[in-house]
């Protein structure tokens, strides 16, 4: 399995993974699985990509999955990630208040149905913590309470913290952290 950073021939293949995986291309089975809610296009993934970036996983010249990492004062941002944000300000996380760390927005994060329980996460996280670690002490995500199948492979799969809920457009979400170091 490769780890890397995207670049624009992959824009492709990561839309096409991601509308596999958003919840009207899915049957029930298939989203207990987890989903996708974001509808990124290819001038957004240019945007985080010459950012932070978006680190894919290749084999057999296939995308198993990608991870979008962007900072905190990206723009244009989805409503959610404001109200994520306003939560997380006042947050305790490893003893120290949020708003105090140097935190990044890890997500949306989308693996091959093919590609599940076979550690593509485990090496994509893993990456995600080496690229971040000298500029970022947190990492923070939100996960919709509709979708316990990526609460559990983030907090119990990866060891992430789920910190709190909170609520956006009549939607519930968890407010999920890590420390890029350790």
């Amino acid at each position: 399995m490769l780890i890397r950073q995207a670049v624009p021939g992959d824009y492709q293949a990561i839309l096409a993974l991601q509308a596999q995986n958003t919840p009207e291309h899915l049957n029930a089975q298939q989203r207990q699985q987890g989903f996708i809610v974001s509808q990124m296009n290819e001038k957004q993934l240019a945007s985080i990509n010459s950012g932070l970036g978006i680190l894919i996983a290749i084999e057999d010249q296939q995308l198993a999955g990608f991870v979008c990492l962007m900072p905190t004062d990206a723009q244009p941002r989805p409503p959610v990630v404001d109200a994520m944000l306003q939560t997380l300000a006042n947050q305790q996380f490893q003893g120290q208040t949020l708003s105090q760390r140097r935190v990044f927005l890890y997500g949306p994060v989308c693996l091959s149905a093919e590609w599940r329980g076979k550690g593509v996460l485990r090496q994509l996280f893993a990456a995600v913590k080496a690229r971040t670690q000298q500029d970022f002490d947190v990492g923070a995500l939100f996960i919709n309470d509709d979708n316990p199948h990526s609460l559990a492979a983030h907090v119990d799969g990866l060891g992430m913290t789920a910190l709190t809920s909170f609520h956006c457009n009549q939607q519930n979400y968890q407010l999920v952290v890590f420390a890029t170091h350790g």
